[in-house]
């Protein structure tokens, strides 16, 4: 998951450039590992969750994910039953994914699909949350809260313990 707390933290913050930098080139080699597994079960892909500090206890989430095209849910939601760029769809499936915050509170995210390859049957959207927190940390914890998307439906192949979970 994505963690926050008092010290701030997401994409951009101070003394975090280099690591950031590492973090874009191996997301783009995570990419092209789960691109290159499409030929599998399920409709999720990938995703990748970014956060940025708003002040107080609002945090802005942004989610880059990929998703199977010829999911019927999705088909349904494109323009003229295919998604094609600039579509929003409601992202589904058996588990119901959602942005988690990690307060008890989640999200059902629409994406906002930015491109499209027929070949690879697949599609990427974007997302944008914002959240309020209780409180700057965990006050029963004294952790920083940790956010998370959640939901079912990975394709065979994936890294991180793909196979349906």
């Amino acid at each position: 998951g994505v963690c926050w707390g008092e010290r701030g933290g997401g994409r951009g913050t101070r003394g975090q450039g280099q690591v950031m930098a590492s973090l874009g080139m191996m997301r783009r080699f995570v990419l092209l590992l789960c691109l290159s597994s499409l030929a599998s079960a399920g409709h999720f892909k990938y995703g990748t969750l970014g956060w940025k500090h708003l002040g107080m206890n609002s945090v802005e989430f942004t989610l880059e994910s990929a998703w199977a095209t010829d999911y019927g849910p999705y088909m349904s939601q494109g323009t003229g039953g295919q998604v094609t760029v600039g579509d929003v769809i409601r992202i589904q499936g058996l588990g119901n994914p959602v942005l988690e915050f990690g307060d008890g509170e989640s999200a059902i995210v629409k994406a906002r699909v930015t491109s499209v390859d027929p070949s690879l049957m697949v599609w990427v959207g974007t997302s944008t949350v914002l959240h309020q927190y209780p409180s700057p940390r965990n006050v029963t914890s004294g952790e920083a809260w940790g956010a998370g998307f959640t939901g079912c439906c990975r394709s065979d192949g994936l890294l991180g313990g793909g196979g349906g979970s």
